[in-house]
C-alpha cells in the first residue's frame, strides 16, 4: 500500500523530511493549510499538522496523533525570530512570511498576551532588513539578521507560557493503518536527527552567560502537555470553538 503523505513546503520543517525512506509512498509538499484540508478530505493517510489545524478538526473528524518525528522549541532556538526598526516604541505594522502559518498565530497571541499589541500584519518574503524599511517588526524563519534585534518567538513563547513552542507532528484519521507506518515517518526524518537538540547562544562575552534551549525533534509527554495547553489557549482566544482532546495512535 502506498501511504499518502501531506507536509507543509516550508524549510522550517525539513529535517523531518529529509531521509530516504524506502517504504512505499508519495509526499505532498503543499501549505500548512492544504495539509489540513487534504487529510480532512481523505485524500492522504498522513499530514503534519500544528496545533491550530488539530484543533480546528474537532467535530468535523477523528484525528489521532503518531507518536514519533515532531517540531517544537523550547527557549532560546534561533530558529522563530521577531526583528524591529531601529528606534522602534511600538509595533503598528507587521511583515510576517504567511498570514496563516501557525508561527504567525504564535507570535499575534504573544504580542497580544505579554505586550498588549494588535498591529497590521501583512504578508511578504525577503531579507528583514530590506522588509524593515517598509515594516515596525518582520517575523522570519528563514532568513537570520544577526546585526538586527530580535525577539527569539520560542524563548519569549517559553516564558510566557512555561511550555515549548509546538509547531508540527504527524496525525492519522482514525481508520486501519499499516503498522509499518511509524517506521516510515522515522525514514522520512533526517539521518541521525536527534530527539533533542540543544542550542546555546554564541557568546558576546565571557561574563554574559549565554542563552540556551532545546529544539524537540520527536513526540514526548512533554509535547503533549504543550498541545494541551496550546489548544486551551486557542480556544479562550475564541480562534477554535472547542478543545480538542490529545488521542494517540495504537499500533
Amino acid at each position: 500500500m502506498e501511504i499518502r503523505i501531506a507536509a507543509p513546503a516550508d524549510p522550517l520543517y525539513a529535517p523531518l523530511l529529509a531521509g530516504r525512506a524506502t517504504l512505499p509512498h508519495r509526499l505532498l509538499r503543499v501549505s500548512e493549510a492544504d495539509c489540513a484540508q487534504l487529510l480532512s478530505a481523505n485524500r492522504v493517510e498522513v499530514a503534519l499538522l500544528s496545533p491550530l489545524s488539530y484543533g480546528e478538526a474537532v467535530g468535523k473528524a477523528e484525528y489521532l496523533i503518531l507518536p514519533g518525528p515532531a517540531l517544537a522549541l523550547e527557549g532560546y532556538t534561533e530558529r522563530v525570530r521577531l526583528y524591529f526598526r531601529p528606534g522602534l516604541r511600538t509595533i503598528a505594522r507587521c511583515i510576517v512570511p504567511s498570514l496563516t502559518s501557525f508561527p504567525t498565530l504564535a507570535t499575534r497571541l504573544l504580542l497580544l498576551e505579554q505586550f498588549d499589541l494588535e498591529p497590521t500584519y501583512v504578508a511578504a518574503t525577503g531579507d528583514p532588513e530590506e522588509l524593515l524599511r517598509h515594516a515596525d517588526a518582520v517575523l522570519s524563519w528563514d532568513t537570520p539578521a544577526p546585526n538586527l534585534t530580535a525577539l527569539d518567538i520560542g524563548e519569549e513563547w517559553y516564558n510566557a507560557f512555561g511550555v515549548p513552542l509546538l509547531l508540527g507532528f504527524w496525525v492519522c484519521r482514525q481508520e486501519e493503518l499499516p503498522a509499518e507506518l511509524p517506521t516510515l515517518l522515522a525514514q522520512l526524518a533526517a539521518d541521525g536527527l536527534p530527539e533533542r537538540e540543544p542550542i546555546v547562544e554564541a557568546a558576546e562575552s565571557p561574563s554574559i552567560p549565554p542563552r540556551q534551549g532545546v529544539i524537540h525533534w520527536r513526540w514526548s509527554d512533554s509535547l503533549a502537555d504543550a498541545l494541551r495547553q496550546t489548544l486551551q489557549l486557542l480556544y479562550y482566544h475564541g480562534i477554535v470553538p472547542h478543545i480538542a482532546e490529545v488521542n494517540l495512535w495504537q499500533q
